[in-house]
């Protein structure tokens, strides 16, 4: 009791410090535990292809779980385990549970009984130190088809396997080369892409075992992403930029190579496409051009759709389809949260549950699009969120929001990964901008491409950019604006803090790259076939020219450069973004003298899943940011104790 009472008397809450804020309205300060342990918050929801049941991710008691019932029934069990997706079998009976239980990104597949109380888990191919992905579920039973790179490390054999026992079936070994391979709901391989060079060979399996047909040849840097097999592997559907600037839906034939476009964004890339269960047809194309939109090919499904989304701007997604296309579950996500709902032919919806954020929309901000053009003409979209209660924002203190990847991009809605963090600085009192900046993916292949040869230089400036629209326009306060990100956006936050360090008052990096080299050389084994696109962007540490280019990039070689407090964070199992990178930027930093602060988060890798570390790092930031910026933080947050136990 002594040192509880000690603990909260330390780390009580304060109000914010920046002027800005001072006379604000803001909201109730939420709780940290709220944006990273809610025990009430849901999603996910799963109807299995018979229609009779529903999976979830949810909390038993205090512990991360997968639950299971009937539809419409009170026979809910929990399978305990930190997952990261599920999916039924084909035929009902069983659960297969996608795991990463260390943070090392050594994926595992567990396989759990639908029927009885039974909640004991099997892993599906037990193997330490291997990767195993769900490929496809065979209909008519309870198989999966799954790749693992259990033989070679660097590459990802098929296999089928029987979650009843048994020993699991190769069906076909990787020559070394092959990035995708192509099943079909029968559990058929019809086809598979290779790469050779610079080019990607799509080929299908022909009349004879191991006769190979090239059916399409096209460059490695083009994106043709296949799904959808069907007519006996004949055909299939695909987003696909071949040939134009934008990711478009094809038709796609397997006997010829041809594509049909089918839909298409003059704006952006399609996100992605929801096929029909039985007829294996489109239902649902999305993209986000700044708010989410969707292109809906069935009218009974369009009309629901439209009716769950309301009047105002949300991420109407289809999540799972029984067999007939009639029992659906679909999330509808805002930038304040994602509600689930069951769908059924001539019934009205049935509220399923509700996220995190969903859980305290009420006290949460708004999230906008916003464009602006960078210094050498391109057009740069992102968002800004601005804190709720102030009535007149002007000279705000922000922090800009780095997005990973940089392959990746910022979105709007729940659906986003960073969405908790946003809501979560925003209710502390801060502007929060987040920039898609040229590299980013949902904006064209010309937009991407622009990023070759540029980290650390206008990829930067994009960012530099936003953050000088964001002070022009009288939103931010040039004197207390942070730079936070995580992978490429820790990166991008070192960066910051020693290439431009008179623009930011502190910067945040989480599992951030300090050494883009050893970065590359370092890199997990099943990276191997997807180098050569690092090499196009940013060089290729083998050769010398390439290195000292890389390294003049590099963060690590510019710490005597930072002049601003550094908050690094990294999880110690981090297999991408090794612990080292932090190691060494910690110590070149300390050894220059410069104020860093380092904090580590055991049984975490490249990004937290364990609700403890999520917590540390929220608090950490909170504090870390009151003393840079000015806003608020809520002081320690009783859930601390209970994270000891973990």
């Amino acid at each position: 009791m002594a040192l509880f009472g000690l603990l909260v008397l330390v780390g009580c809450a304060s109000g914010p410090t920046h002027p800005s804020l001072a006379g604000a309205q803001l909201p109730e300060l939420i709780p940290v535990r709220d944006f990273v342990a809610s025990r009430q918050s849901t999603g996910g929801y799963q109807v299995s292809p018979d229609g009779k049941r529903i999976a979830w991710f949810g909390t038993d008691g205090v512990v991360p779980a997968i639950w299971v019932r009937s539809i419409d029934g009170s026979d809910a069990k929990a399978f305990r385990i930190r997952a990261r997706s599920v999916r039924f079998s084909a035929d009902s009976r069983w659960l297969s549970i996608t795991a990463d239980p260390t943070g090392d990104e050594n994926t595992r597949i567990y396989v759990g009984r639908v029927d009885g109380a039974d909640t004991d888990l099997r892993e599906l191919m037990p193997a330490q130190r291997s990767v195993v992905h769900l490929a496809e579920v065979v209909e008519g039973s309870s198989d999966f088809i799954v790749t693992s790179n259990l033989r070679d490390k660097k590459v990802f054999d098929l296999y089928r396997v029987n979650p009843a026992g048994g020993a699991p079936v190769l069906l076909v070994t990787n020559p070394g080369n092959v990035t995708w391979w192509g099943v079909d709901r029968t559990g058929q391989l019809r086809a598979r892409a290779q790469i050779q060079g610079d080019q990607t060979l799509v080929e299908r399996l022909g009349a004879e075992p191991g006769n190979w047909l090239t059916i399409t040849q096209r460059s490695r840097w083009d994106t043709l992403n296949i799904f959808g097999l069907h007519d006996e592997g004949r055909k299939a559907w695909a987003v696909s930029n071949r040939g134009r600037d934008k990711l478009a839906l094809v038709r796609l034939d397997m006997t010829t190579g041809a594509e049909e476009e089918l839909f298409a964004s003059a704006e952006v890339d399609l996100d992605n496409v929801t096929l029909s269960r039985r007829t294996r047809e489109p239902l649902v194309a999305y993209y986000m051009p700044g708010y989410p939109q969707r292109k809906v090919f069935d009218p009974w499904l369009a009309e629901r759709l439209s009716a769950l989304a309301g009047d105002k701007p949300a991420d109407v997604r289809v999540v799972s389809a029984d067999d007939s296309d009639r029992v659906l579950t679909v999330a509808v996500a805002t930038d304040r949260g994602a509600r689930t709902y069951l769908l059924r032919d001539g019934q009205e919806p049935q509220f399923l549950g509700e996220t995190r954020l969903s859980l305290i929309a009420h006290a949460l901000s708004s999230s906008e699009p916003i464009t602006y053009t960078a210094r050498d003409g391109l057009p740069i979209h992102g968002y800004l969120t601005l804190p709720a209660g102030v009535e007149q924002p002007r000279q705000l203190p922000m922090v800009l929001l780095v997005h990973g990847g940089p392959w990746a991009r910022d979105r709007w809605g729940d659906t986003a990964p960073s969405r908790a963090l946003q809501q979560f600085l925003a209710n502390r009192g801060y502007a929060v901008l987040q920039v898609n900046y040229r590299g980013s993916s949902g904006y064209g292949r010309a937009h991407m491409e622009k990023a070759m040869g540029e980290f650390a230089g206008r990829m930067h400036d994009d960012l530099v950019d936003g953050v000088r629209w964001a002070v022009e326009r009288g939103v931010a306060d040039p004197a207390r604006v942070a730079i936070y990100g995580a992978s490429y956006g820790g990166y991008s936050a070192l960066v910051g803090a020693t290439f431009t360090p008179e623009v930011f008052a502190c910067a945040v990096d989480v599992v951030g790259v300090t050494d883009i080299a050893r970065l590359l050389e370092a890199a997990p084994p099943y990276w191997e076939l997807g180098l050569p696109w690092w090499h196009r962007y940013v060089g290729n540490p083998a050769v010398p020219a390439d290195r000292a280019r890389m390294d003049a990039k590099s963060p690590l070689y510019r710490a005597e450069h930072a002049q601003k407090p550094i908050l690094i964070m990294h999880g110690v199992n981090d297999p991408r973004v090794k612990l080292d990178q932090s190691e060494w930027m910690v110590a070149a930093l300390r050894k220059a003298g410069k104020d860093v602060e380092y904090v580590t988060f055991k049984g975490d890798g490249h990004g937290n899943q364990k609700w403890t570390n999520n917590l540390t790092m929220y608090r950490k930031t909170e504090d870390f940011l009151a003393k840079c910026l000015g806003g608020r933080t809520s002081g320690f947050d009783y859930y601390q104790l209970g994270a000891w136990a973990f």
